[in-house]
This record gives structure tokens, sequence and C-alpha cells, in this order.
């Protein structure tokens, strides 16, 4: 999902942004470090507001339905890696 959330939904939103005008993050140069920000701010409206870093109000209003859904795969296998290496970690320190 760290490939094919950036290559087809992150994309995407990016050229729906140029063109109403606005500019996706200007630090993300192709490395798919903003996909993260992109499924948080699909879901979250706490992560829409205007930061420094990162703009997220036009990304959930350019968010086409297999842009949600790649989104919530995106965030389920992040958030399901951090915690089986957490648990690795923890099981290491205890059984150690």
């Amino acid at each position: 999902m760290t490939v094919i959330f950036p290559r087809i939904s992150v994309r995407h939103i990016n050229n729906r942004m140029l063109e109403n005008g606005a500019s996706p993050p200007s630090w993300d140069k192709g490395l798919g470090a903003s996909a993260p920000f992109y499924a948080l701010a699909i879901f979250l409206k706490r992560a829409r507001k205007p930061t420094p870093l990162f703009d997220g109000r036009f990304v959930a209003k350019h968010a086409r339905p297999i842009d949600k859904f790649l989104a919530f795969l995106h965030l389920l296998s992040t958030f399901g890696f951090i915690f089986s290496i957490s648990i690795m970690v923890l099981l290491e320190y205890v059984l150690l």
C-alpha cells in the first residue's frame, strides 16, 4: 500500500489541486512522504487544517471513492506494521 496509494490517489489529488490553483506540498519531491498526511486528511477533519507543512483542505474535496478505500488500506497497513514492530520489540525485551 505504500506504493499503490501514492501512485494512484496522491497523484490524482495533486493533479486536481494544481487544476484548481492550489499547490501540493513542496517538500515532497516524489518520495511519497506526504501519503500518510493525505490518508489522514481524507478521514480526519482535524488533519484538514492548513499547517506550514501541509494544507489538507483540498485533499478530502478531491478524493474519489477509490482514494478513500486506498487511504483506508494504507492507514491499516501502516498501523499494522507499527503494531507488529512494537509487539516484536516488546516480546524481545520480555524474553531476554
